[in-house]
């Protein structure tokens, strides 16, 4: 599964990386693996309402909203 990040979400990674480091590894890792094995994610939900064709993926502290098309995130 490709990966693709917006603009907003590499200026906001950035900020945390600067000020967290552990953070930024375990966001990072948390997507890579959602990537890998999208089935064996607990950390997943499907978002409600007008965003629901979004899912949330929790990382530590922080939470990663994107859109699953089954080949790219």
């Amino acid at each position: 599964m490709e990966i693709k990040y917006s603009e907003k979400a590499v200026k906001q990674f950035k900020k945390i990386h600067k000020g967290d480091r552990k953070s930024a590894a375990i966001i990072l890792q948390s997507i890579e693996t959602y990537a890998v094995k999208p089935s064996r994610s607990v950390n997943v939900k499907v978002l409600k309402g007008k965003y629901g064709n979004l899912k949330r993926l929790r990382a530590g502290n922080y939470r990663i909203i994107f859109e699953d098309d089954k080949n790219v995130i």
